[in-house]
């Protein structure tokens, strides 16, 4: 590629990046041609030739005697998906499993999977920008505990990216959701289970996470008597010691009760806690759990286990779709139903 072509294709990239970072906005003009032209120290062939690549991509709107407009839009975007990046700001057992299920999927489509893990103190939508900056347009996300600034979602989806969001619907109309069904969870867990005298509900206290609060007000609403522990939050998603002592205490008082965890990690450590830490007696206490955990056979929990094989191909398809239906797109959210595993 002569130099002249690389100067205007990395123009092109410059404005991508300040609309970007949101020195260009919607709606607002851009320099002139010549002002472009004296600011970055180019020809005012390679601006025109770098304002007719943004015109092509949708990104502005030029008009003569008008100038030139910034016009975000939020459609799909016709990329190769040759590479697929998994952005998360950190890796736990459960999403390590999910890692492994979207590898098959992609691999079964002839794609490569790129995990990336946002580092402290970077956004998830920078790290999303500096995917599109090595060509890299498809990308999955779990956002975990971090939020989501769905201006910048926009903005992504309008320089050329493709979005599927992960465990969450936070993302708005700007990326499609992929997530289990809360409310089916809960209710198959509280229906399944006999019925008992008691019931306690335990999970996070961060109810800003998507899931996290859906499932407590599922339990809230289907079970009204029943009480809830909040477990202070931890992104490692250990429990401290305060909080395992005061369940502890909460299930002494049951004579004949089911604890609903909201997540695996939640129900491992409050079932160590009871049976092998304190040696409750299990004929008192049963315990219902959302998604599986390792040695989860050696205690009497009951489980509705996330069905990410079914996640994992739905988010494909749903990089697909946005990649087909480019301008047709609309955002579509996806709840995935789990099985239940009974305990013993």
């Amino acid at each position: 590629m002569e130099s002249t072509e690389l100067r205007y294709i990395e123009l092109k990239n410059q404005i991508c990046r300040q609309i970007y970072e949101g020195i260009c906005r919607d709606g607002e003009k851009i320099p002139s041609e010549r002002q472009l032209s004296e600011d970055f120290n180019v020809s005012r062939i390679t601006v025109r030739k770098a304002l007719e690549l943004l015109e092509e991509e949708g990104l502005i709107l030029r008009e003569v005697g008008n100038g030139t407009t910034v016009t975000l839009k939020n459609h799909g975007n016709e990329t190769a998906m040759d590479v697929i990046a998994l952005a998360a700001p950190s890796r736990n057992p459960f999403f390590a499993r999910f890692i492994a299920e979207f590898q098959r999927c992609a691999w079964e489509q002839d794609a490569l999977l790129l995990y990336v893990e946002a580092p402290e103190g970077t956004t998830l939508e920078d790290c999303l920008y500096r995917l599109y900056t090595k060509n890299i347009r498809n990308a999955v996300v779990w956002p975990d505990d971090r939020g989501v600034d769905q201006e910048k979602l926009l903005r992504l989806r309008s320089i050329g990216m493709n979005l599927v969001f992960f465990d969450t619907d936070a993302c708005g109309p700007f990326a499609d959701s992929v997530f289990v069904d809360n409310v089916d969870a809960v209710r198959t867990l509280l229906e399944r289970e006999e019925k008992h005298r008691q019931y306690l509900y335990v999970g996070w206290d961060n109810l800003a996470i998507g899931n996290i609060r859906k499932r407590e007000e599922a339990f809230r609403k289907l079970c009204p008597q029943g009480q809830v522990c909040h477990v202070p939050w931890r992104r490692n998603r250990q429990m401290a010691r305060t909080a395992a002592e005061e369940i502890r205490k909460m299930a002494e008082e049951m004579s004949d009760g089911l604890i609903v965890c909201g997540t695996g990690e939640l129900a491992q450590q409050t079932a160590e806690s009871l049976w092998e830490t304190n040696g409750q007696e299990s004929s008192r206490v049963r315990l219902a759990a959302i998604d599986d955990f390792e040695g989860s056979g050696r205690f009497p929990v009951s489980v509705y286990n996330q069905d990410l094989g079914v996640a994992a191909r739905e988010i494909y398809e749903c990089l697909e779709r946005q990649r087909e239906e480019k301008s047709g797109w609309r955002a579509r959210i996806i709840p995935v139903k789990g099985t239940y595993i009974p305990g013993r």
